[in-house]
């Protein structure tokens, strides 16, 4: 849907767009890396390397985000990143019915 968007709008403001894009980009990536737990929030924070920090939104869970990685991730055709995602998710489903 991003890629579409980023076509709709002016020729002239392509190198904005594409700033926004890689932020967008940068913070996806932040998230994956946290989810996973390849990364934790505090090494992405003090990461000087990334321009946006990406803290996840408390309104949200871990399924729904997940979710918008999958679909992200999809859109970029980074197919590693989406099975690593489910599985997390899948993984997460099963411990939360062992709890229960």
């Amino acid at each position: 849907m991003l890629p579409i968007m980023l076509n709709k709008l002016r020729i002239n403001h392509y190198r904005f767009n594409m700033e926004g894009y890689e932020m967008i980009d940068i913070a996806m990536n932040n998230a994956y890396d946290a989810l996973i737990g390849k990364k934790t929030i505090e090494e992405i924070v003090s990461d000087e390397t990334n321009e946006l920090i990406f803290v996840p939104d408390p309104e949200i869970s871990d399924a729904e985000l997940g979710e918008d990685l999958i679909e992200y991730f999809t859109g970029t055709e980074e197919y590693e990143k989406c099975a690593d995602v489910r599985d997390i998710m899948q993984l997460s489903e099963i411990l939360n019915k062992l709890i229960k």
